[in-house]
């Protein structure tokens, strides 16, 4: 008893390690890619005014932070690659070796080049991966205790989680459905204890502010569940779609092996530097498209365009092969197909749909369901982030039929066929230092 009272203080004490440096390092890296994304566009603008000039050379840099960011990952820890959720994952299943710390520099500073240039990934792949490797670090260096290892992992890489998108509770829960699908006593303290002071250090550093403006809670009537579903069954779809243009362009890249990958990469930085050139606020992480969403729903051609530009460049800019994640991109299609089928559906609907503000947060969580296939997770996170509990019913109901409809449509979760994909070069190319897809 006491051998297991002591173990449990001991992972509870590391884990609040583990918490306050990934709140630390986490915060550094959400206060520099915002300082980068607001800067982005102000630059992009400022440029039109010689447009020739403008875009040479706005285009030329995106194209070198990203051959920079791609350049970082071969050269130095290839398994940062992507988001890093998936070799977290395998690292679980003890397929795959932990990351070492390299992981960290080129997850941070490859993620900052990256997703500060524009492209579409997002900035919970860094945070998410770089928890991991520091929960790693403590365990082994610190604690001294290789069987907390795995505990510690998980918890460093929902801490990651929960600072990215300010929301600790949907940390901890990643942890237990997507990373370990399995729940323990140990799992569970350091699960909460990493996430509660990487948080805290966050709210500290950047403000407690939830990350999207929702408007106030109001009734939702249980008669637009039957919409809801409805509208979680086409998210279903749409998510299986995404999951499928994500595995296409990362075949299609991986065809074009004789070519280097940085040049590859750099090759989708032109294509996003000419999308951002005509429409700055389509590129980036998303979330700023999507709190735009929410608070002024655009038209329905306006919408249109926002899916199309992100339907193709988030899957594109995952194949480039450097830091950013998929999770927050979601977040901006999930906003935008559910305000679309909020303005398409409402004049045809019996009794009418519900509003577009609604619809966008509910399908936000719908679209993280259907791809990631973790809808509680996806639910939570998107609760914590939007404050509206009077949508949890809703987000239920959809996010059950996304996950459903997407299962029905063959389509896999996401991180499971990028982990499989991962393991597969692994065996492959075997080095000391695995390299996932590039």
């Amino acid at each position: 008893m006491e051998q297991r009272r002591g173990t449990l203080l001991s992972i509870v004490l590391a884990s609040l390690l583990t918490g306050l440096a990934v709140g630390v390092l986490g915060s550094l890296f959400r206060a520099v890619l915002e300082f980068a994304n607001q800067w982005r566009g102000v630059l992009i603008k400022m440029a039109h005014a010689t447009p020739l000039q403008g875009f040479v050379a706005t285009a030329a840099a995106v194209v070198a932070a990203v051959v920079i960011a791609r350049w970082l990952v071969v050269r130095f820890a290839p398994i940062a690659a992507g988001s890093g959720v998936q070799h977290v994952e395998a690292v679980m299943r003890g397929e795959a070796k932990p990351a070492g710390m390299a992981v960290v520099p080129v997850k941070f500073f490859g993620g900052l080049l990256a997703i500060g240039a524009g492209l579409p990934l997002g900035r919970e792949g860094p945070t998410v991966q770089m928890g991991s490797a520091i929960g790693t670090l403590v365990a082994t260096r610190i604690v001294g205790d290789r069987e907390s290892r795995p505990a510690l992992a998980a918890a460093g890489a929902g801490a990651g989680l929960a600072v990215a998108f300010n929301a600790p509770v949907a940390g901890a829960v990643f942890v237990f459905e997507e990373l370990t699908r399995a729940f323990t006593e140990r799992q569970m303290l350091a699960a909460l204890a990493a996430a509660a002071v990487a948080v805290a250090i966050t709210r500290f550093a950047l403000g407690d502010a939830q990350m999207f403006l929702a408007g106030a809670p109001v009734d939702q009537p249980l008669a637009e569940l039957a919409f809801h579903f409805a509208l979680g069954a086409a998210f279903g779809l749409l998510g299986a779609f995404y999951s499928l243009l994500t595995t296409a362009f990362l075949d299609g890249l991986e065809r074009l092996r004789m070519i280097p990958s940085v040049v590859r990469a750099g090759a989708i930085g032109l294509v996003v530097a000419a999308a951002g050139w005509f429409e700055p606020d389509l590129i980036g992480g998303g979330e700023a498209l999507a709190q735009s969403i929410l608070l002024a729903p655009p038209t329905v051609d306006a919408l249109l365009l926002i899916l199309a530009v992100r339907l193709a460049l988030g899957p594109l800019a995952y194949a480039a092969g450097v830091p950013g994640g998929l999770f927050a991109p979601l977040l901006a299609i999930g906003a935008a197909f559910g305000a679309l089928a909020a303005a398409v559906a409402g004049p045809i609907w019996p009794g009418g749909a519900p509003s577009a503000l609604i619809c966008g947060v509910v399908g936000m969580a719908a679209m993280f369901s259907a791809v990631v296939r973790a809808p509680l997770t996806g639910i939570v996170m998107t609760l914590e982030m939007t404050g509206r509990p009077d949508c949890a019913l809703p987000m239920l109901t959809a996010c059950m039929a996304a996950t459903l409809f997407a299962s029905l449509a063959g389509a896999r979760p996401v991180y499971d066929v990028l982990r499989e994909r991962m393991l597969a070069q692994q065996r492959r190319t075997p080095r000391p230092s695995a390299r996932p897809e590039t």
